[in-house]
């Protein structure tokens, strides 16, 4: 049964694409103390039976030091999103909306302390992050002892995804020429992610 609210035009066909492309997320979980949120970097990571997100977390943090095997988590990635104006609409009139871009991971956390398991999914981190660069840094380039010294105040976060849900808002009820009178304000506001929110509703199909 489907928690997060989207209506059906809006629902994301392939929500794993947003954690992808979006992978700093605010991973909140409960526990005796109350709620605990922290915005991390997390890795959606699978193979043929499982997937999960991996990351870590600052070990000075709470909430780093109340999370616990089996622990349920929620993860919030927010991709791109924008202000759309009443103004732009003009075939369907509408009031003030937003176009947005977000996915939310439902699972049972598991934590790690393990050096090696660490340093891996730093790495790891290195690897996802610097993959367009045309000479992409790596763990072994930092300075001699330095990942040594980091790996302590850490810990490591893998969470086994059970529910994956997205959402993709971007005018899509509305008529191709008030989409295309929306993306044309967005990119002359370039506020914020505008441009990047326009270019995405220019690929929709007209149709």
């Amino acid at each position: 049964m489907p928690v997060l609210f989207v209506p059906e035009p809006f629902v994301a066909r392939d929500a794993s694409a947003i954690v992808r492309d979006y992978p700093f997320a605010l991973l909140v979980t409960t526990s005796a103390e109350g709620i605990h949120a922290t915005s991390v970097p997390l890795f959606y990571e699978t193979d043929d039976s499982t997937a999960v997100l991996v990351g870590h977390m600052a070990r000075r943090n709470a909430h780093s030091l109340s999370l616990r095997d089996g622990q349920a988590a929620l993860a919030v990635f927010s991709g791109p999103n924008a202000y759309i104006s009443p103004r732009w609409y003009r075939e369907k009139p509408e009031v003030p909306t937003w176009n947005y871009l977000a996915a939310h991971v439902r699972g049972l956390i598991t934590v790690t302390d393990d050096p090696a398991a660490l340093r891996k999914i730093l790495a790891r981190t290195a690897q996802v992050m610097e993959r367009f660069a045309d000479r992409p840094w790596t763990l072994e380039q930092a300075p001699d002892g330095r990942v040594e010294s980091l790996l302590p105040m850490i810990r490591g976060i893998h969470l086994k995804i059970e529910s994956i849900e997205g959402a993709v808002r971007l005018s899509q009820k509305h008529p191709p020429a008030d989409r295309e009178r929306v993306a044309q304000n967005l990119l002359v506001s370039g506020v914020g992610d505008s441009v990047e929110i326009a270019r995405m509703i220019t690929a929709l199909p007209t149709s």
